[in-house]
């Protein structure tokens, strides 16, 4: 049952945090929408699906270096986009650059959770 709980709160906590969070942030800062990069883009939600399932499982098996992997991981995600030409020159791409690094970092708040829940060093009930 540990691990139900667990990727419940990995993968429904951390996406409706994260998402909570983009909206109240954009919403407060005036941020708007994400500018487009006029290209295809993943899904940003499939991709904290697959990173948050990822990290949870490196947690609940208690992968050494997982902590490292989730910084790398953010760093990477982050660099693929911070020099795009659409984004370069926009001062309001750099905000939801740091938005979106900032929702990253939820996202592996709650990955830590939900595989700390898996791994039972986190317990509900008796």
């Amino acid at each position: 049952m540990s691990w139900v709980i667990g990727f419940a709160i990995s993968i429904l906590g951390g996406s409706f945090a994260a998402w909570a969070f983009l909206a109240f942030a954009r919403r407060d800062t005036d941020a708007g929408s994400k500018p487009e990069l006029g290209a295809r883009r993943v899904k940003p939600w499939l991709v904290g699906a697959i990173e948050r399932t990822f990290f949870t499982l490196l947690v609940a098996f208690k992968v050494s270096g997982y902590p490292a992997a989730m910084i790398g991981w953010l760093a990477l995600k982050l660099a693929t986009n911070w020099n795009h030409p659409a984004w370069k020159d926009n001062p309001e791409a750099r905000t939801h650059g740091l938005l979106a690094l900032l929702a990253g970092l939820i996202s592996m708040l709650f990955a830590f959770l939900g595989g700390s829940v898996c791994a039972g060093i986190i317990q509900f009930g008796a």
